[in-house]
Protein backbone atom coordinates (compact mmCIF):
# COMPACT_ATOMS: atom_id res chain seq x y z
CA UNK A 1 0.00 0.00 0.00
CA UNK A 2 1.46 3.66 -0.74
CA UNK A 3 1.70 6.29 1.38
CA UNK A 4 -0.91 8.60 -0.42
CA UNK A 5 -3.18 5.61 -0.27
CA UNK A 6 -1.58 4.64 3.51
CA UNK A 7 -3.15 8.45 4.57
CA UNK A 8 -5.57 9.39 2.33
CA UNK A 9 -8.57 8.60 5.17
CA UNK A 10 -6.95 11.53 7.12
CA UNK A 11 -7.84 14.02 4.54
CA UNK A 12 -10.74 16.40 5.75
CA UNK A 13 -14.64 14.90 4.12
CA UNK A 14 -16.18 17.55 2.43
CA UNK A 15 -20.25 17.35 3.13
CA UNK A 16 -22.55 19.77 0.72
CA UNK A 17 -25.91 20.33 1.22
CA UNK A 18 -27.24 22.33 -2.01
CA UNK A 19 -31.31 23.17 -1.15
CA UNK A 20 -32.19 24.79 -4.58
CA UNK A 21 -35.91 25.92 -4.28
CA UNK A 22 -38.04 27.07 -1.52
CA UNK A 23 -39.85 24.28 -1.60
CA UNK A 24 -36.55 22.09 -0.67
CA UNK A 25 -35.84 24.28 1.97
CA UNK A 26 -39.90 24.31 3.63
CA UNK A 27 -39.36 20.51 3.45
CA UNK A 28 -36.01 20.25 4.62
CA UNK A 29 -36.56 22.41 8.07
CA UNK A 30 -35.22 19.64 9.89
CA UNK A 31 -32.95 17.53 8.59
CA UNK A 32 -30.07 14.78 8.59
CA UNK A 33 -26.63 15.93 6.59
CA UNK A 34 -24.18 13.49 7.54
CA UNK A 35 -24.42 9.96 9.45
CA UNK A 36 -20.51 9.67 11.03
CA UNK A 37 -18.86 6.10 9.97
CA UNK A 38 -16.06 6.97 12.50
CA UNK A 39 -14.73 9.41 14.73
CA UNK A 40 -14.75 13.04 13.31
CA UNK A 41 -14.22 16.62 14.35
CA UNK A 42 -16.52 19.65 12.88
CA UNK A 43 -13.40 22.36 12.02
CA UNK A 44 -15.83 24.44 9.38
CA UNK A 45 -18.87 24.83 8.62
CA UNK A 46 -20.13 27.35 5.13
CA UNK A 47 -23.24 28.52 4.11
CA UNK A 48 -24.24 31.21 1.34
CA UNK A 49 -28.25 31.69 0.14
CA UNK A 50 -29.00 32.73 -3.87
CA UNK A 51 -31.90 34.81 -1.80
CA UNK A 52 -32.34 35.70 1.47
CA UNK A 53 -34.91 35.05 3.74
CA UNK A 54 -37.09 38.13 5.20
CA UNK A 55 -39.35 39.37 7.81
CA UNK A 56 -38.86 36.50 10.40
CA UNK A 57 -35.42 35.51 11.68
CA UNK A 58 -34.56 33.03 9.40
CA UNK A 59 -31.72 31.00 10.92
CA UNK A 60 -29.68 27.63 10.26
CA UNK A 61 -28.04 25.84 12.88
CA UNK A 62 -25.78 22.81 12.85
CA UNK A 63 -26.52 20.17 15.24
CA UNK A 64 -24.91 16.55 16.37
CA UNK A 65 -27.96 14.03 16.87
CA UNK A 66 -27.31 10.78 18.89
CA UNK A 67 -29.43 7.84 19.16
CA UNK A 68 -32.66 8.54 18.24
CA UNK A 69 -32.57 12.08 18.96
CA UNK A 70 -34.78 14.16 16.12
CA UNK A 71 -32.95 16.71 13.80
CA UNK A 72 -33.97 19.81 15.13
CA UNK A 73 -33.21 18.83 18.74
CA UNK A 74 -29.58 18.12 18.83
CA UNK A 75 -26.79 19.99 20.18
CA UNK A 76 -25.65 22.67 18.70
CA UNK A 77 -22.39 22.45 16.98
CA UNK A 78 -22.14 26.22 16.15
CA UNK A 79 -21.63 29.36 19.18
CA UNK A 80 -24.28 31.53 16.90
CA UNK A 81 -26.39 30.47 14.31
CA UNK A 82 -25.99 31.58 10.64
CA UNK A 83 -28.26 34.60 9.65
CA UNK A 84 -29.87 33.65 6.42
CA UNK A 85 -31.42 36.93 5.72
CA UNK A 86 -27.69 38.65 4.96
CA UNK A 87 -26.84 39.55 2.14
CA UNK A 88 -27.80 37.49 -0.88
CA UNK A 89 -24.41 35.53 -2.59
CA UNK A 90 -21.99 35.78 0.07
CA UNK A 91 -20.39 33.24 1.51
CA UNK A 92 -20.33 33.10 5.34
CA UNK A 93 -17.70 31.02 7.50
CA UNK A 94 -18.02 29.50 10.85
CA UNK A 95 -14.52 28.00 12.41
CA UNK A 96 -13.13 27.42 15.92
CA UNK A 97 -10.78 29.97 15.37
CA UNK A 98 -13.08 32.79 14.37
CA UNK A 99 -15.32 32.02 16.88
CA UNK A 100 -18.30 30.51 15.08
CA UNK A 101 -17.29 26.71 16.08
CA UNK A 102 -18.46 25.44 19.26
CA UNK A 103 -14.61 25.25 21.71
CA UNK A 104 -16.62 22.29 23.44
CA UNK A 105 -14.40 19.11 21.88
CA UNK A 106 -16.69 16.98 22.90
CA UNK A 107 -19.41 18.69 21.74
CA UNK A 108 -17.97 19.18 17.88
CA UNK A 109 -16.65 15.69 18.24
CA UNK A 110 -18.98 12.74 16.44
CA UNK A 111 -18.31 9.05 16.78
CA UNK A 112 -19.82 5.98 14.65
CA UNK A 113 -23.64 6.70 13.92
CA UNK A 114 -23.80 10.32 15.73
CA UNK A 115 -25.53 12.57 12.88
CA UNK A 116 -24.78 16.41 11.80
CA UNK A 117 -28.01 18.00 11.12
CA UNK A 118 -29.62 21.26 9.70
CA UNK A 119 -32.31 22.82 11.58
CA UNK A 120 -33.47 25.89 9.73
CA UNK A 121 -36.03 28.06 11.73
CA UNK A 122 -37.58 31.34 10.94
CA UNK A 123 -39.94 32.64 8.26
CA UNK A 124 -38.48 30.85 5.21
CA UNK A 125 -40.27 31.85 2.47
CA UNK A 126 -38.65 33.54 -0.06
CA UNK A 127 -35.29 31.69 0.92
CA UNK A 128 -34.12 29.85 -2.10
CA UNK A 129 -30.07 28.59 -3.06
CA UNK A 130 -28.96 27.28 0.12
CA UNK A 131 -25.82 25.48 0.32
CA UNK A 132 -24.00 24.87 3.23
CA UNK A 133 -20.77 23.03 3.11
CA UNK A 134 -19.58 21.00 6.27
CA UNK A 135 -15.94 20.34 6.76
CA UNK A 136 -14.80 17.43 9.19
CA UNK A 137 -11.70 16.16 10.19
CA UNK A 138 -11.16 12.18 10.32
CA UNK A 139 -10.03 11.14 14.13
CA UNK A 140 -10.01 7.68 13.28
CA UNK A 141 -10.05 5.12 10.44
CA UNK A 142 -13.43 4.35 9.13
CA UNK A 143 -14.45 0.10 9.11
CA UNK A 144 -16.75 -0.72 6.19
Amino acid sequence: MGIAKAVAWQSPRLVQVVLATNAAVLTAADTTAFIADASYELVRVDSCQTTAGTGGAATLDVKKATGTTAPGSGTTMLTTTFNLENTANTVVSKTVSNGGVTTTLTTRQLVAGDRVCLDFTGTLTSLTGVCVSIWLKPLTRPTY
